[in-house]
């Protein structure tokens, strides 16, 4: 017979079992060994059994049948979001003037801090004026170029002199003064009376050149008409001479007048060839000095108009940084971390002053997660965020979400390998005795990410199974 049978048996003779209550109350007037074993046993401690029993199946069936939340927890603390403005100066400066306090609320464009700007007045001035005076310069280069592609007669009337400096693009307080003008007209005057001076000099040595070649030929032409004549007149005085008409002494007069006329014009057609050769030369060296002379001018102006452009750009550099040593607000937010406090200071090129948090910017949690829970966070998911300060049982927790995970682990001395993982969080404040408390970059935090549900039996099981798959294997 099976145990339910007997159990359902006894269930329906329960009454002919006689009353436990009278049964133990007889029980007390027999002597003691009988009084214990004729009383019948005490119910509570079957139903605790039952109890105790009863609890165990619910725990058991609520174990297989329960989940509860596996989070990933890891420590960090609160950053600024990568759209917090840093307020920096652009290079090394003393600070004349701080135009905010920690925590102030500032408007887009507003003024922040001053910088002494006497260094940076002073080089854009230097600049300034090097560039002026270096357009200047070209400009007197490039009259020159112009006079020398003139005619001899435009550029004999000089009309060079009138430069006009008024059109180059400079600042108002750098317009040529009436001084200035007429010192670079010099400059270019004497420019001019240089290359003139060589010019005309060139140009008087041709004309002379060309009227000596002009007599020669003359010279020549009346040799070479002249010759015949005198070689005629020789040969009738040989004929004389050898009748005995005339003396020698006449004969050789003439010969003597021939020869010497030939002569002469031998040598006058070698010194014709002489000055042409020698007026080709004067013109090659008028040749050679206007090329020369405008190769050197455009070279200078090349030069000089390269030297503009550097400047001019070194110029835009001062500029922009005297218009930067006053730093302004590039968006509307709050002011935090405000890192100079005294007037007269130096601050480093590129040193953060200041943080402009933005009114409506989300701040950031940076958390760094452990090796073995890196595998099951992904971005997107949901987490609470615990704020350090404030302890969450009493002031509760912060929603957030992650949004990025890193793909390569640093490694820590104490933790291991570890994986940066950043979380946004929904709001910035706290409730904390009815007031919003606004949460600032630094606050250390944890951040749990749920990432699963896992059985209650199975926290259990799992060290059991692990031993005996650890256990049941060689060595």
């Amino acid at each position: 017979m099976s145990a339910i049978a007997v159990f359902k048996d006894a269930w329906q003779n329960r009454n002919k079992l006689g009353d436990g209550a009278k049964t133990r109350e007889l029980a007390a007037f027999l002597p003691a060994a009988l009084e214990i074993q004729e009383a019948p046993p005490n119910p509570l401690a079957r139903w605790l059994i039952w109890v105790l029993i009863g609890l165990l199946v619910i725990g058991i069936a609520w174990a297989c049948i329960g989940e509860v939340n596996v989070v990933a927890s890891a420590e960090g603390k609160i950053i600024p979001s990568s759209r917090v403005k840093q307020i920096q100066p652009l290079e090394k400066a003393v600070v004349k003037n701080i135009l905010v306090s920690e925590g102030e609320y500032v408007s887009k464009g507003q003024s922040l801090i001053e910088l002494d700007r006497t260094l940076t007045v002073a080089d854009e001035k230097r600049l300034a004026g090097e560039l002026y005076r270096s357009q200047r310069q070209l400009a007197v280069l490039e009259a020159m170029l112009t006079l020398l592609e003139m005619s001899v007669e435009k550029q004999s009337v000089l009309d060079y002199l009138s430069l006009d400096f008024s059109t180059l693009s400079v600042s108002a307080p750098l317009q040529a003064t009436e001084r200035e003008s007429k010192l670079y007209k010099r400059l270019l005057w004497q420019q001019w009376q240089q290359y003139w001076a060589q010019w005309k000099r060139l140009q008087s040595t041709l004309l002379k050149t060309q009227a000596e070649e002009a007599a020669t030929r003359e010279s020549v032409i009346k040799l070479t008409k002249t010759l015949p004549i005198v070689s005629k007149r020789t040969s009738v005085m040989k004929g004389l001479y050898d009748k005995r008409f005339a003396s020698e002494i006449d004969y050789l007069q003439m010969e003597q007048e021939r020869i010497q006329q030939s002569q002469d014009l031998a040598m006058e057609k070698q010194r014709v060839k002489q000055l042409t050769a020698a007026k080709a030369e004067v013109r090659q060296q008028i040749n050679v000095l206007v090329a020369q002379t405008k190769a050197d001018q455009l070279a200078n102006a090349a030069q000089m108009q390269q030297q503009i452009e550097s400047l001019q750009e070194e110029l835009a550099k001062a500029t922009d940084l005297n218009a930067k040593q006053t730093l302004y607000s590039p968006v509307a937010g709050q002011v935090q971390n405000l890192a100079i406090s005294t007037i007269g200071g130096v601050v480093t090129e590129a040193q953060q002053l200041m943080l402009i948090v933005p009114a409506e910017e989300l701040l950031e949690v940076e958390v760094f997660l452990e090796n073995k829970d890196i595998g099951f966070v992904h971005e997107d998911m949901a987490a609470e965020i615990k704020i350090h300060t404030f302890p969450f049982t009493k002031y509760g927790v912060i929603e957030g979400e992650v949004f990025t995970v890193s793909d390569d682990a640093t490694v820590d001395e104490n933790r291991g390998l570890i994986f940066g993982m950043h979380l946004r969080m929904k709001k910035n404040t706290i409730l904390v005795n009815g007031k919003d408390v606004k949460l600032i970059p630094g606050m250390a935090v944890t951040a749990e990410v749920q990432t699963g549900k896992r059985r209650i039996i199975e926290f259990f099981l799992a060290p059991l199974l692990r031993h005996g798959k650890e256990g049941l294997r060689e060595r």
